[in-house]
């Protein structure tokens, strides 16, 4: 009974550790109650950042879900294309749980500083909201506003204008993160092989003497003049 007994506490106390650091673990998607919230249009609070996340730029195959969403002028709410886009971008981050938004707002060079800053924040927030209205979680969410200080188009056009009003993201793929491109091993100099060659030396016979030659003529000569 006592045998039993202590087994039954050694599993109640790792049960206990395991729904512990399951819970630490935070949950990727959005609760009932805080989609409840976004599609209410209320605000829901941003988490601190936690140190040594680093947003990067969207791979060039992510960037075309994580396209930019552009506004009405003095508008935050988001156009029926933008919320096409974002549908995408919600079942993207669906799909990675452990990846990160950063959403930069815009706007154009019209307004003062501080009320650009004002309504750059409102349109990234409302990006957010609506990524939390279809199922992400709030934590994996931040926002950023640049007002009018980061355009795109510096022409005093409509055109350009409109370029300038947008939500921009940046992202931070965490453990999902996409490995640097393999660099290839630079090449080896190659080394020069010297190999041993074994010479063997043969005799050379020597022709055989011609008689009419300079050198037989001058020793007969040299002998007929001693």
């Amino acid at each position: 009974m006592r045998k039993n007994l202590t087994w039954g506490l050694a599993i109640l106390a790792a049960g206990t550790i395991f729904a512990a650091g399951c819970a630490s673990k935070p949950r990727p998607t959005a609760t009932p109650e805080e989609q409840r919230m976004a599609l209410e249009g209320w605000d829901i609070p941003l988490d601190p950042l936690t140190e040594g996340i680093a947003f990067v730029e969207p791979t060039a195959e992510d960037a075309l879900i994580l396209q930019t969403i552009y506004f009405d002028f003095d508008r935050s709410e988001i156009k029926p294309e933008g919320q096409e886009v974002l549908e995408g971008i919600a079942a993207w981050m669906l799909d990675r749980p452990e990846t990160r938004l950063k959403i930069e707002g815009h706007c154009d060079e019209r307004g003062t500083k501080e009320y650009n800053m004002a309504l750059g924040e409102r349109r990234a927030l409302s990006v957010r909201t609506h990524l939390i209205g279809l199922g992400v979680a709030p934590h994996r969410l931040h926002t950023v506003s640049y007002g009018e200080e980061a355009p795109v188009c510096r022409e005093s056009t409509e055109e350009c204008w409109a370029r300038n009003r947008r939500a921009e993201f940046l992202v931070d793929y965490g453990e999902a993160a996409t490995p640097p491109e393999a660099i290839p091993p630079a090449p080896r100099e190659a080394a020069a092989v010297f190999e041993a060659t074994p010479v063997v030396e043969e005799p050379v016979p020597l022709p055989p003497e011609d008689p009419d030659s300079p050198r037989r003529r001058r020793r007969v000569i040299d002998r007929y003049y001693q």
